[in-house]
C-alpha cells in the first residue's frame, strides 16, 4: 500500500460522509480507521511525530460527523473541512511528504 493512495482513499471517504445517512457514515468511519491502522503498520519503523496530531484531528472530526461525539448540532461543513485539512496535513512535508517536497 502506498501512503499517498491510502490518503487519497481517506480523503474520498471523508467527502462522502457529509451526504450519507448515519449507518453509511459509521461504515465510512470504520474504513477510515482501518486505513489509518494500515498506515501505522507500514510506517511503524519510521518516526512521524505530527502524524499522531493529524490523526487525532481527523478522527475527532469524523466522530462528530458520525454522531459518536457528544457535540450539539455540529456544522457538517466545518467538520468535513477540518477532516480534509487533517488528511492533507498528513500528506504534507510536515508528515509523510507524499509529494517529496524538499524543505
Amino acid at each position: 500500500m502506498i501512503i499517498k493512495n491510502a490518503l487519497q482513499k481517506i480523503e474520498g471517504t471523508v467527502r462522502v460522509l457529509k451526504n450519507s445517512d448515519i449507518d453509511d457514515r459509521l461504515v465510512s468511519y470504520s474504513t477510515i480507521v482501518t486505513l489509518l491502522n494500515r498506515l501505522e503498520d507500514i510506517t511503524k519503523d519510521q518516526d512521524y511525530p505530527n502524524y499522531k496530531i493529524y490523526k487525532r484531528d481527523l478522527l475527532t472530526s469524523c466522530e462528530i460527523l458520525c454522531g459518536l461525539d457528544d457535540n450539539n448540532g455540529p456544522d457538517e461543513g466545518i467538520e468535513t473541512g477540518r477532516a480534509l485539512l487533517a488528511v492533507r496535513k498528513m500528506g504534507s512535508c510536515s508528515c509523510f511528504n507524499v509529494d517529496k517536497h524538499y524543505i
